[in-house]
C-alpha cells in the first residue's frame, strides 16, 4: 500500500486526506499538537512539528513515505516540499520559487522588476525604517506569514508605528512590509500547469467583510459577477503571464487578485490548493475534483480535464463566529438551494483562535 505523509491536520488538510484514503493510500499525517479533524481522518497522527524540516524528515524516513505533501498552509509545503528534494520524492514547485512566493517583499520586487504589474511598497525591520512612507490607505502586513495575523489597513498615518510594530511581531523573520491599498473586486484563480501547459485557470469572486475584518474573506462565487469578460481575459493573461516568466512546469497554484481601476493586480500566490475548499465549489460548478489533479500532477499522471460546461451560479459561504465564543447553529441560514454544508465544531464548543478576530466554524455551497 503507497504511503502519504501529510503536513497539518486542519480541516483543508483533511480534505485531501480523505481523497487518499478513498483512492486506496495509507496516510499519515503530523503536527505540533493533536488539532484538527485531520488526525482522526489519517490512519495515523504523529506529534512531530511540521516546521521542524528535520524531524518531518526522519519520520518520512520511518515509515517509508511515498509521498510528503502539504495543502492550505505556505510553511507546511515549504517543509513538505524541502524533505521531498531531500528524499528524491514527487515534488512540483523547488523550494526557491516556493520562498519567492513565501516572502512577499522578494515576490513584490519580483513583479515590479519584471513588469508583471506594478504596486509601491516598502519593507521595513524597525520602526526607524519608516521615514518617506506617505502612500495612503495602506496596508501593512508581516512579510512571511498567512492569514490574517498582523495585516492592518490605514487610511492615514496615524497608527502606523503600532501596526508595522505588530505585523514584525508576527513575521518569523522580523519583516513587514507596507503595500498601496489596491481598490477593486476581489478575485482568486486556481491554477494547474502540467508539463508547461495551463490546464486549468478557474477563477472565482472572492466576497469580504468590510474594514472590520479586513481581509477575512465571506466566501467565493463563480463565475465571476462583478468583473466583465474582456477584465477577466486580462487577469487570465496576468497569471499566463508570470508562471511563463518564473517557467513554471509543473503545479497547482492559488493566486490572489484585485481588480482596480488600473486593471488586474495580483496581491499574492500560495504554490498549493487554497484553505477555502474552492475544490468542493469547483466539483459542483464544473464536474472535475481538484484533489485528485493535484495529486495526479505530484505523481507525474498525465492529466485529461474533465469538466461540465454549464451556465449555473455557486456560491461557497463560511459559517464564521468571533474567537472564543461557544459555537452555535443559530443564525446559519441555510435554504433549498444548499446543496453541501459542513461544521467544524459541536454545539458550544468553544472556538479556536486562528486570525484572532472572526473564525470559520463550518461552510456550505450554494447552487444560486
Amino acid at each position: 500500500m503507497k504511503k502519504a505523509l501529510i503536513l497539518g491536520t486542519n480541516e483543508t488538510q483533511a480534505d485531501i486526506i480523505h481523497y487518499l484514503r478513498e483512492e486506496g493510500w495509507e496516510v499519515h499525517a503530523c503536527g505540533y499538537r493533536r488539532e484538527g479533524s485531520g488526525c482522526d481522518a489519517a490512519h495515523y497522527f504523529h506529534l512531530v512539528d511540521t516546521i521542524d524540516v528535520d524531524a518531518v524528515e526522519k519520520l518520512a524516513a520511518d515509515i517509508n513515505a511515498d509521498i510528503v505533501y502539504s495543502v492550505s498552509s505556505d510553511s507546511n509545503i515549504r517543509s513538505a516540499t524541502k524533505v521531498a528534494e531531500s528524499m528524491n520524492l514527487p515534488t512540483l514547485l523547488s523550494s526557491e520559487i516556493i520562498d519567492l512566493f513565501h516572502y512577499k517583499d522578494k515576490f513584490r520586487q519580483y513583479l515590479n522588476e519584471n513588469n508583471i504589474n506594478t504596486v509601491k511598497y516598502k519593507k521595513v525591520t524597525s520602526l526607524e525604517q519608516l521615514s518617506g512612507w506617505d502612500i495612503y490607505p495602506c496596508v501593512i502586513k508581516p512579510a512571511d506569514s498567512q492569514g490574517q495575523r498582523g495585516v492592518k489597513l490605514l487610511h492615514c498615518e496615524e497608527g502606523l508605528e503600532e501596526s508595522v510594530a505588530e505585523a514584525i511581531r508576527n513575521s518569523s523573520s522580523s519583516l513587514a512590509i507596507i503595500e498601496e491599498y489596491l481598490d477593486g473586486v476581489e478575485i482568486s484563480t486556481n491554477m494547474l500547469v502540467q508539463n508547461g501547459k495551463i490546464l486549468i485557470n478557474e477563477f472565482t469572486e472572492r466576497l469580504v467583510h468590510g474594514e472590520e475584518f479586513f481581509g477575512v474573506p465571506k466566501g467565493h462565487s463563480i463565475p465571476l459577477r462583478n468583473v466583465n469578460k474582456d477584465l477577466q481575459t486580462e487577469s487570465e493573461k496576468l497569471v499566463e503571464n508570470l508562471v511563463d516568466k518564473l517557467k513554471i512546469t509543473n503545479a497547482i497554484l492559488y493566486v490572489q487578485m484585485k481588480v482596480t481601476p488600473n486593471g488586474p493586480k495580483i496581491i499574492e500566490v500560495a504554490p498549493r490548493l487554497d484553505g477555502c475548499h474552492i475544490w468542493r465549489l469547483l466539483k459542483f460548478a464544473k464536474g472535475y475534483d481538484l484533489r485528485k489533479y493535484n495529486i495526479d500532477c505530484l505523481l507525474g499522471k498525465k492529466i485529461n480535464v474533465e469538466r461540465r460546461n454549464d451556465n449555473e451560479n455557486y456560491t461557497l459561504y463560511f459559517h464564521q463566529q468571533k474567537t472564543g465564543e461557544k459555537f452555535t447553529e443559530e443564525g446559519i441560514n441555510l435554504s433549498d438551494n444548499t446543496v453541501f454544508n459542513d461544521y467544524r465544531y459541536s454545539k458550544e464548543e468553544i472556538i479556536r483562535p486562528i486570525n484572532g478576530s472572526l473564525e470559520v466554524v463550518g461552510y456550505c455551497v450554494k447552487n444560486e
